[in-house]
């Protein structure tokens, strides 16, 4: 997939998050987001449910009571409505697949 290649080239120059968008159709999308090591995507809320899908390197998930490390291949149903961030624990890349939004009543 060219757009991971991409982010992997780009990956260590940036001190920000890269963000790229892979798919958005019919209220679904999905995101490829690199991190270089120590770079930190603030915290923020799922707006829908959410799955995270590591590719390469390691991340930290933080919420404001647990942190999870997760490596390459791991995955994790990221909760709705959550604050959460996460940070490259070492150079990486990893998916982030939302379903479609909640309706409210």
């Amino acid at each position: 997939m060219e757009v991971l290649n991409e982010i992997a080239r780009a990956l260590p120059a940036s001190d920000k998050p890269i963000i790229k968008q892979i798919y958005n159709q019919e209220g679904q999308k999905m995101l490829a987001i690199g991190l270089k090591k120590g770079v930190v995507f603030p915290e923020h809320l799922a707006p829908s449910k959410a799955k995270l899908m590591v590719i390469q390197g390691e991340v930290d998930y933080n919420t404001e009571t647990e942190s999870f490390r997760f490596q390459s291949f791991d995955t994790y149903d990221i909760p709705m409505n959550v604050k959460h961030s996460v940070v490259g624990f070492s150079n990486s890349i990893f998916l982030v697949l939302f379903g479609k939004p909640e309706a409210k009543n």
